[in-house]
């Protein structure tokens, strides 16, 4: 019996092996810049509030708003430069204290500051106008966001300005392998029925970037002792693993075979209904995520994108932020089976997006292309013209 025989849909394959998964809670302290990239592993919580004194956010003149209404410029409102009076004025620069009796500044260029003191007002101000209060960017004990969220650089001048220098954040261990008798190290100049080892650099850099702590353990041969080894001392050291090749139905294609054996459940998922990346294995083994995914590197990289990525920010109790899409017009038709989801690189070109299709073997239309145009089950393609959303890679 083939052991491709039992095909899963994406989603309930992925439902199926979350449930399996144990989140992990580990933490790490880094700097914050290096904290960029990163998951937050606590609630974050202000401190102090920003701004934490009110300040100007114009170069002007702090003034009391009534006094100012009704101002033009050929009828200026006069205020005096008098302390006692509640019509005076005070000369502040961007960022400068506001003292408590004003409550607005006008802008440099809708004054006239006499000799005598006297300050003409052409221009109408209202109360709060170019004041930013104490706590009006950020109170103080505000929650800023939940844990799980990936740090951004502009999240790092929020954390700069509650006096923030590191931030715990999940270390979320991942070892990666490739798998393969023809498999050579990138350095090595392959020979006839060599490959140079694409997938293990793939992943580790897809990983990193999704901000977990990466191992690349490079190539196991096709032998199941070599794996069976490798996999269980990646089980020791680290929350998950991510393995290329052999996952598909030959006679060297030891992946479920050997994931089977080295914990429980093992394999739950082996064949999922998509293109490309059919031959996918999904497992588990005593909480921890095991994905083994086509060796051919266009498949791998579309499958680590679509399913391993998914599972181990899962694992990691990471909060993806929304995807980001593109609308665009195809520039030909395409055909998919109906019950089957299609994954096609797409390039875009203003408003044309351009199919980049490629055998499952190919890696060059990755860089090429801007994102994905998911074909879902029940479509049977699209026509040219056709208006779609193609899913843009991100960084995290």
């Amino acid at each position: 019996m083939s052991i491709l025989k039992a095909i899963w849909r994406i989603d309930e394959a992925l439902d199926v092996v979350k449930g399996q998964i144990v989140a992990v809670e580990r933490h790490m302290s880094v700097s914050l810049v290096e904290s960029v990239g990163k998951i937050v592993a606590e609630d974050f919580y202000a401190s102090c509030p920003v701004p934490h004194f009110r300040r100007s956010t114009m170069d002007g003149y702090a003034v009391v708003a009534r006094y100012t209404h009704g101002a033009s410029e050929t009828m200026p409102a006069m205020l005096s430069l008098c302390d006692l009076s509640p019509a005076s004025w005070a000369r502040v620069l961007t960022g400068d204290p506001i003292p408590s009796a004003y409550d607005a500044v006008v802008m440099l260029e809708y004054v006239e500051e006499l000799n005598d003191g006297t300050l003409l007002v052409s221009r109408p101000v209202a109360g709060g106008e170019n004041i930013m209060e104490e706590g009006e960017d950020i109170s103080a004990g505000s929650l800023m966001w939940r844990r799980g969220v990936y740090i951004s650089p502009r999240q790092v001048g929020v954390l700069a300005a509650q006096g923030v220098t590191a931030v715990k954040v999940r270390d979320f261990r991942v070892a990666i392998i490739s798998t393969g008798n023809e498999v050579v190290p990138a350095s090595t100049w392959p020979e006839v029925g060599q490959m140079r080892d694409i997938n293990s650099h793939l992943l580790t850099s897809l990983c990193r970037e999704a901000g977990f702590m990466v191992q690349n353990c490079g190539v196991v041969p096709d032998d199941p002792d070599a794996l069976t080894f490798a996999l269980q001392g990646s089980l020791k050291s680290y929350d998950a693993v991510v393995l290329s090749g052999g996952s598909s139905a030959g006679a060297a294609d030891y992946t479920e075979r050997v994931l089977n054996q080295v914990g429980s459940p093992g394999v739950l998922v082996h064949g999922l209904a998509v293109k490309p990346g059919k031959p996918t294995v999904l497992g588990v083994v005593d909480g921890k995520a095991v994905v083994g995914l086509p060796g051919h590197p266009l498949s791998c990289a579309i499958m680590a994108e679509m399913v391993a990525l998914p599972l181990l920010r899962h694992a990691a109790g990471a909060i993806l932020p929304q995807p980001r899409f593109q609308v665009a017009e195809l520039s030909r038709s395409l055909v998919s089976a109906p019950g089957r989801r299609d994954f096609v690189p797409i390039r875009l070109e203003g408003r044309q997006a351009i199919p980049l299709l490629a055998k499952s073997a190919a890696i060059q239309v990755l860089a090429q292309s801007d994102g994905l145009l998911v074909v879902p089950e029940d479509c049977e393609g699209y026509n040219a013209g056709r208006e779609v959303v193609v899913q843009m890679w991100r960084s995290v």
